[in-house]
């Protein structure tokens, strides 16, 4: 719906201000026809950053939750709180921007529409606006921006942004978890899978679309499983991880593993995940379901115990991000995984432990000197060998033992 206010003091300032039209359009495709829009050099205080950008989905998303509720763009308050969001989110790049602008202006308009909401251009918007506060140099106080001159479908404004952000050069800076939700954002739209491909990578293979599209669900699905729905910023950095995760309920699907079973392992990675494992680490799960090596599988079916995360509670959360913060600001250097131990890990690496064996089962030499090493770190006075569970070990060991004195 168009912002009828908006529009008419948009159009009112073009008609009382006609220098404000350049000498510069921007190509476009509208309705299936190539047009060019006029680029004019508004006041942004007639313009409103559009808050549901793709750019910045996942970190707008962790802003309402901050906030308790929408953002409103047009409330001063609200555009402030996106203001700087829009300057965080890369600060390399942005004080790069910054001081670009602040020497040679701005050279690439942005595009809004008719009633000034912007569809690119929206970190510019953000730095003019800070280089406005720092410098009050007036030449700060505008954007130039095409202007749409009708109003725009989702569709168009989908490709728009697609097209303007997602390019092959744009989509790693884009970051990954913003591009999937630009993807959904498309397929609500009414952008077939096969369409959306062509309009981001010109090809007519939908396959790629429907497979990042699917790992938009795992992280949803993620996201639920820790009590943290929608928040996207909780996976910022995990993508690799759903795309091991994919391989591995492939492989299950090809091996015809038993649906519960693959449940079962897609909950415990959710909780591998959660626990700070490396995304490397998860391909060892692909070459257990791959090998169907029992003993392996039984191992993480044990974690599934494990694997059941509650919400915590705000006292919980903030103590959990204070231990992160001094461990990274003692040494920042110190892997995460090295640091976070769980059940849920330990029987992982028992499971691990297993597929290295039976991986290089034709290593006789390799394989007892690592049971010598391991049997030389035992502490004989340990209470932990007389629990039943290591006895049971014990008389697995004596048997191999047994065999290995039969060996002539």
């Amino acid at each position: 719906m168009v912002n009828q206010d908006s529009k008419d003091r948009i159009d009112k300032y073009i008609k009382e201000n006609p220098k404000s039209k350049q000498q510069e359009v921007v190509p476009l495709i509208l309705q299936g026809q190539k047009k060019k829009i006029i680029v004019y050099r508004l006041p942004i205080k007639l313009l409103y950053y559009n808050i549901r950008n793709g750019r910045f989905a996942a970190e707008y998303a962790s802003l309402v939750k901050k906030h308790g509720g929408e953002l409103k763009a047009e409330d001063p308050n609200d555009a402030k709180k996106i203001k700087d969001l829009l300057l965080g989110l890369d600060k390399n790049e942005t004080s790069r921007t910054y001081d670009d602008i602040k020497l040679k202006g701005q050279w690439v308009p942005g595009i809004i529409t008719e009633d000034g909401y912007v569809i690119d251009g929206n970190r510019r918007m953000s730095i003019l606006t800070q280089l406005f506060e720092d410098t009050a140099d007036d030449n700060f106080k505008y954007l130039n921006v095409a202007k749409l001159d009708e109003p725009i479908s989702a569709n168009d404004l989908w490709k728009i942004e697609a097209g303007i952000q997602l390019g092959k050069d744009e989509i790693l800076r884009y970051g990954p978890i913003n591009e999937l939700l630009k993807l959904e954002q498309g397929y609500k739209a009414g952008i077939s899978e096969k369409e959306i491909a062509k309009t981001l990578y010109g090809i007519d293979d939908e396959l790629e679309i429907k497979e990042k599209l699917d790992r938009l669900d795992l992280i949803r699905q993620y996201l639920v499983y820790i009590g943290k729905p929608e928040d996207f910023e909780e996976a910022k950095n995990m993508h690799e991880h759903f795309i091991d995760l994919q391989e591995i309920i492939k492989t299950a699907e090809q091996t015809e593993t038993d649906p519960d079973l693959r449940v079962t392992i897609k909950r415990v990675v959710f909780q591998l995940i959660l626990d700070g494992i490396q995304h490397l680490s998860l391909r060892k799960i692909r070459r257990m379901v791959r090998l169907q090596l029992i003993d392996a599988i039984t191992e993480l079916e044990k974690a599934k115990e494990y694997s059941k995360p509650k919400k915590p509670t705000e006292e919980e959360e903030f103590k959990q991000e204070l231990d992160e913060w001094v461990e990274r600001t003692v040494d920042p250097d110190k892997d995460m995984e090295d640091v976070q131990t769980s059940p849920t890990k330990t029987l992982f690496q028992n499971a691990v432990d297993i597929l290295d064996a039976e991986e290089n089962k034709d290593q006789i030499l390799q394989l007892l000197r690592k049971a010598e090493v391991n049997l030389s770190a035992i502490d004989y006075q340990s209470a932990d060998l007389k629990k039943p569970e290591s006895k049971e070990i014990v008389r697995k060991i004596l048997r191999h033992l047994k065999k290995l004195e039969d060996v002539e």
